[in-house]
């Protein structure tokens, strides 16, 4: 099974989901007003950023068709964070439509790429097609547990977790300012696959960090509150990058 094979229908499933949540939320304007897990943000600014996210991969891939390099956003980040202070404000429908219909355009992008068979056309930051598909994917998971509504990371795919794990792991050297270990538990995990695993950054006496797959991922892309009660005190981690 190809990588596109794999990760296109998973982030439709995951986006399908997102949606039916939404729809199944009925939050009102109120609770999009209220803070988010992420800094600063409110729910609106988390649901705004995955429609803008959206449609600056849409913009990516579809100059990758044209065979044109074309940034995630074109006008500059501050241009993007501007944008999503802009739309953070707005109803709960507005929201809702916003990132539905963004998903939509983004999804009618990936099957002209499929259909095109194009994962492996360069695109923004040198990247081929391709990545998007990860990129987006851990978008959606990562911010749904942003709206501190009722979806937490122990609902992750699977298969998100066993991708990801690895790769977030590999960064704990240049985020950690001791020696750190991170262990793989087999209870709770969502992938038999990492059972056992470990990851190692820094010298002398580590602090052992072990718990379930979804748990220690979560904490290693910065959203330590949430599984604090599961793995204990955890180190500093600098943000991820």
């Amino acid at each position: 099974m190809s990588e596109p094979n794999a990760l296109l229908p998973a982030l439709r499933a995951s986006t399908a989901d997102l949606a039916l949540a939404l729809d199944d939320s009925q939050w009102s304007d109120a609770d999009v007003a209220a803070p988010s897990l992420c800094e600063g943000w409110t729910r609106g600014h988390v649901l705004t950023h995955l429609a803008r996210n959206a449609d600056g991969i849409a913009g990516t891939l579809a100059g990758a068709l044209r065979g044109e390099i074309v940034a995630r956003y074109p006008d500059g980040w501050e241009a993007r964070n501007a944008a999503i202070d802009a739309g953070a404000g707005r109803s709960f429908a507005e929201l809702r439509a916003d990132v539905v219909e963004s998903a939509e355009r983004l999804d009618r992008v990936l099957g002209a790429i499929a259909d095109a068979d194009a994962w492996d056309r360069p695109t923004d930051q040198d990247r081929p097609a391709v990545e998007w598909l990860m990129g987006r994917w851990r978008e959606i998971e990562i911010h749904r547990v942003d709206l501190a509504g009722d979806y937490s990371p122990d609902r992750w795919p699977p298969l998100l977790v066993t991708l990801l794990l690895p790769q977030v792991a590999e960064t704990l050297a240049d985020r950690v300012p001791s020696a750190v270990t991170v262990e793989v538990s087999a209870e709770g995990s969502l992938s038999g696959e990492l059972v056992g695993s470990t990851w190692s950054a820094g010298s002398g006496p580590a602090t052992v960090v072990s718990g379930p797959d979804w748990a220690l991922l979560a904490w290693l892309v910065g959203r330590p509150e949430v599984v604090q009660h599961l793995l204990g005190s955890l180190p500093e981690l600098a943000p991820l990058r």
